[in-house]
């Protein structure tokens, strides 16, 4: 990566987008306010003439940031939605519409076979997506502004008003096809084609992300550019000039794209190939960096929040690199070439595949070459055959099982997979900072001990950062049910007080392993109901428990217990309670001079049994049954005098928790409420002493 084409501006473009990024981790973290006057000054300094024009669009794309977050759609008694794309239809009805010129999603609570431009009038209500509760989880609402949605319908009571043909349409009629005539190889067609995974079982999708191979299934810029030299050596047979193949692998792509609803891989390598024909043709000698630079930008201007969509962070991160790195790739061997690319893609990816996947492969290299071929010239050349062929389904999936056979056994060879996330967008930044320096090194021929040892170490902080933290940590976790993480210095005690219910989003596992815990001390489970033991298997699964405590088992932890810099004490059960909620563990626990209650489900009975056995005073209180009326007596209340109260309850509960009464009660004795249906995940937090507070509101 030569350093001195940047500095002779060679490469124009690159300001700009590096601007962007500047401004969207700005936008996301103030601290880089610190290193962003440092990078203007430098080209102000060194390349005045382009300084006034960054300014300047990113100016405008912060209006035009502005407008979309600004246009906000009214309720109304009846919805008048167009379908567009992204049906799917199950045991209920989804897809993308268009509802006064703003896209929407769309839920409908039914089964309703629809397809693209049909009109539909709509009993409903309309939602703004809610924030991230659970911090570095998956955010939806996120992910909808990523394709220009800021708002939900729910709808009820439809009926179809008029049809019109749609863009979609193609799209739409192709997977109706695809389902209808492939009968096996299903699932690959549409991965191939419509650049859709949807039909892949979980089991294969975990599978291949195990091994490190899912961007093979991503139709990218490889099999764009197989596309493109297949289309050129059969029109090149039939005596064009290169002017009409040209226009007609243009107009090809421009279909493709509409065919794959946009994908940003597809995008991006389409758009890549046709400003490349317009380069030439116009002669302005502009480099394949600046294309790519000026493709970034217009899409970035046309959905101002891409940059949340994980493969346009992909596909533009890895082109890029490639393409400042294009002097490493100038080898004589073609497996080199491919060794010395799979690397770089490896490399410059981590930190993306880690904070999505949770952990990376180290085999991956080796997979992504073996696996590479295979997919290359066996399984995607097959797959647009058969699409071509249908008769030849059976025969395609022949290859596909073949292909599935090693990929189970390449997913058993899970010995040097590490599992870890980078929870600090500071060390991402550290991270590629040392990626340019070790390219930089390998151009230049130099050593590379240092930015290879420098990798390691930044690699070896971020899995070890558990064991420098010095803050402890009480999280109320915004979960159906009860789920709270203790979580002390040093790595010296994780512990868990409940799980919450069965979650196919697995909140509590992936926050455990945003934090970077692989080990659980002590799991208390207070009594068996599901929303309070539900994620124990997948705990269980994830991670090394020390001490599964129950109500079996509570006689083995007798006494004050120490874990690290926390004790916690269980009190004895009075006596045997019919109502499961009544026979719930109650613990105290004590951390940072603060003395907290845990007190499961028990009710009324319960809590007068408890208070009339025990005298304590504590600070802070986990409010019994998520707030329901039959608990939080003023008698329990006033025996143990709590300064605030968490009440862990879900939005939306069927029993309508918490009560209206008891959050009173609570609030007129002069008591700090915190809710997780109202605050979200709520993280106490200890450092030297002093507490800080931290809600996750939706």
């Amino acid at each position: 990566m030569k350093s001195e084409n940047l500095l002779l501006l060679k490469y124009k473009g690159i300001y700009f987008v590096i601007s962007f990024v500047l401004l969207f981790l700005v936008m996301h973290n103030w601290w880089y306010l610190l290193i962003t006057p440092f990078y203007f000054y430098y080209i102000f300094q060194n390349h005045r003439q382009i300084s006034i024009i960054i300014i300047v669009i990113l100016g405008i794309y912060l209006i035009r940031m502005y407008q979309f977050d600004l246009n906000k759609l009214s309720e109304s008694t009846q919805y008048n939605v167009v379908v567009t794309k992204d049906i799917k239809i199950a045991d209920y009805t989804s897809f993308i519409g268009r509802y006064n010129n703003q896209l929407v999603k769309v839920f409908i609570n039914d089964y309703i076979a629809v397809r693209p431009g049909e009109s539909l009038l709509c009993m409903g209500e309309i939602e703004e997506p809610i924030n991230n509760t659970t911090p570095n989880l998956f955010n939806y609402r996120n992910y909808l502004k990523s394709q220009n949605i800021k708002s939900i319908l729910y709808l009820s009571d439809c009926k179809k008003v008029s049809e019109n043909w749609n863009i979609n349409t193609v799209s739409y009629s192709l997977n109706n096809y695809i389902d209808q005539n492939f009968t096996y190889s299903n699932e690959y067609i549409k991965t191939f084609i419509l650049a859709d995974k949807s039909g892949f079982d979980d089991d294969v999708i975990n599978k291949i992300n195990q091994v490190g191979i899912s961007h093979l299934f991503a139709v990218s810029g490889l099999h764009i550019s197989l596309i493109v030299l297949a289309l050129m050596s059969i029109l090149k047979k039939m005596n064009l000039k290169t002017i009409y193949i040209e226009n007609i692998i243009v107009v090809f792509l421009s279909i493709y794209m509409i065919v794959t609803s946009f994908a940003p891989s597809v995008t991006r390598a389409s758009l890549m190939f046709v400003f490349l024909v317009i380069n030439k043709r116009t002669k302005l000698n502009i480099s394949s960096l600046d294309v790519l630079s000026i493709i970034f930008i217009i899409l970035i201007f046309i959905r101002p929040y891409y940059y949340y969509d994980a493969g346009f962070l992909l596909s533009f991160l890895v082109t890029f690199i490639i393409l400042l790195s294009s002097s490493i790739l100038k080898v004589d061997s073609q497996i080199k070439q491919l060794f010395i690319l799979s690397t770089i893609s490896f490399i410059v990816t981590i930190p993306i595949i880690l904070n999505l996947n949770y952990q990376v492969n180290l085999l991956t290299l080796f997979f992504n070459i073996t696996f590479l071929f295979y997919i290359t010239y066996i399984i995607l050349p097959l797959g647009y055959i058969t699409f071509v062929i249908p008769l030849l389904d059976k025969t395609y999936y022949i290859f596909i099982q073949i292909f599935e056979f090693f990929l189970n056994a390449s997913s058993l060879l899970d010995f040097l997979i590490i599992r870890m996330y980078f929870s600090s967008s500071l060390y991402i930044v550290i991270y590629y900072v040392i990626v340019f320096y070790l390219l930089h090194s390998y151009e230049a021929r130099k050593s590379l001990k240092r930015p290879i040892s420098l990798l390691i170490i930044i690699l070896l902080l971020v899995w070890g950062s558990p064991y420098y933290n010095v803050i402890q940590k009480v999280t109320f976790l915004d979960v159906y049910g009860d789920s709270i993480i203790i979580i002390d210095r040093y790595d010296q005690c994780n512990m868990i007080i409940d799980t919450g219910e069965v979650d196919q989003y697995n909140t509590l596992v992936n926050y455990l392993k945003t934090n970077n815990i692989k080990r659980i001390d002590y799991l208390v489970i207070t009594h068996y109901h599901s929303d309070h033991y539900g994620e124990t298997n997948d705990l269980i699964k994830n991670f090394n428990i020390i001490h599964l405590v129950n109500r079996e088992n509570i006689s083995e932890f007798e006494g004050v217990i120490d874990c690290g810099n926390i004790s916690f004490f269980i009190y004895p059960t009075e006596k045997e309670y019919n109502n499961e909620n009544d026979r719930s563990i109650i613990l105290s626990l004590f951390i940072s001079d603060k003395h907290y209650l845990f007190t499961g489900d028990i009710e009324l009975r319960r809590e007068q049994a408890f208070i009339k056995d025990v005298d304590i005073d504590v600070d802070y209180l986990k409010v019994p049954h998520h707030g329901s009326i039959t608990s939080s007596s003023i008698e329990f209340i006033n025996d143990i005098t709590p300064e605030e109260v968490f009440i862990t309850v879900s939005r939306k509960n069927k029993h309508n928790h918490p009560s209206d009464i008891v959050v009173s009660r609570y609030k007129q004795l002069g008591i700090n409420v915190y809710r997780t249906d109202l605050d979200g995940t709520i993280i106490v937090r200890y450092l030297f002493g002093k507490e800080y507070k931290k809600v996750h509101r939706p």
